[in-house]
């Protein structure tokens, strides 16, 4: 089965299926083995993801408060429920708007 670690008996909030912890960004993954990969992350206050590039298109989705995307020429500040397209073979980092915490989840396609 490629989805794992989500509810399956009754519906549960996306942004509790993870929780933040101080001085870190915490990950779940919820796939295996798919055509993608798609990652829950809680980022406390003041922890980002350093300059990084995939090999697929990503796709930020923000479930909780806000991120800064830093792409090469500009920030994109994405909000609550907010998406934002990364195109493959871009490098940009992730970090909190404000510095604030927030839960994002990423979804990258594998490269064909």
């Amino acid at each position: 089965m490629p989805l794992r670690n989500l509810p399956e008996e009754t519906a549960a909030s996306l942004a509790g299926l993870i929780e933040a912890r101080p001085g870190q960004v915490s990950s779940c993954a919820l796939t295996r083995d798919a055509g993608f990969d798609m990652t829950l992350l809680a980022f406390a206050p003041g922890e980002s993801v350093s300059e990084e590039e995939y090999f697929g298109d990503t796709l930020y989705y923000v479930v909780e408060g806000a991120a800064a995307v830093a792409l090469p020429e500009r920030t994109v500040r994405v909000g609550a429920g907010e998406v934002l397209k990364v195109p493959a073979h871009v490098l940009h980092a992730v970090e909190g708007a404000d510095g604030a915490g927030f839960k994002l989840l990423q979804v990258t396609l594998h490269a064909r």
